[in-house]
């Protein structure tokens, strides 16, 4: 009688030890399988008095891709949740006449695009670029002057050139002859499927 109930307290024992570890790998499961809650940006609509200028925006993002190419690097991917980010960010550069990657209260690049941005990155960048006495209406002139601009630059030219980007949003904001550009960069997290879990383990 006493070796059944030691038995029977040993089987309870591992019972107990196996539910509890299945309890601790289910979340780890979760979090490599759920995805994001995705909410779509919402769109941004110009200040008074500010246009935004979507062609000048596509031309940006384009020549971007052409240098990248030119290189050997995978195109980025335009996404429209960036472009708002984007966007917003060139509007308050202009209203608030500031040229910096971090608000005049202090806000810096990385916080703006956690707190807008509604998906997984491994890793983000920013370029911003201003100019003042343009002709808006020159629009491939002032795209490739922008691209110019910011490939002569180091820093603005590892973004461009970062293959660990994936995706892209283009901001440009005008008002009379001043422009802010503004690229969002990202590199966006691998969703991984039940698939992909089980080759890894093996």
């Amino acid at each position: 009688m006493h070796s059944m109930v030691m038995k029977l307290m040993r089987a309870g024992l591992v019972a107990t030890v196996l539910i509890a570890v299945s309890l601790l790998a289910i979340p780890r499961l979760n979090q490599a399988f759920a995805p994001p809650v995705v909410q779509k940006a919402a769109t941004v609509l110009p200040p008074p008095g500010v246009k935004h200028v979507p062609k000048l925006e596509d031309l940006v993002f384009e020549l971007t891709n052409q240098a990248r190419k030119a290189r050997g690097l995978h195109p980025l991917i335009q996404d429209a949740d960036l472009t708002q980010v984007a966007r917003a960010f060139s509007d308050d550069m202009l209203v608030r006449r500031f040229f910096d990657h971090t608000t005049p209260d202090g806000v810096t690049f990385d916080e703006r695009l956690t707190d807008r941005y509604p998906h997984r990155v491994r890793l983000m960048g920013e370029n911003i670029w201003y100019a003042s006495g343009y002709n808006i209406g020159k629009i491939r002139q002032v795209a490739q002057e922008i691209v110019d601009d910011w490939m002569s630059s180091p820093g603005h030219r590892e973004n461009m050139l970062d293959p660990k980007f994936t995706h892209l949003g283009v901001g440009v904001s005008a008002r009379n002859h001043t422009i802010r550009a503004t690229q969002e960069f990202v590199g966006r997290s691998k969703r991984f499927s039940l698939k992909d879990l089980i080759a890894q383990a093996h």
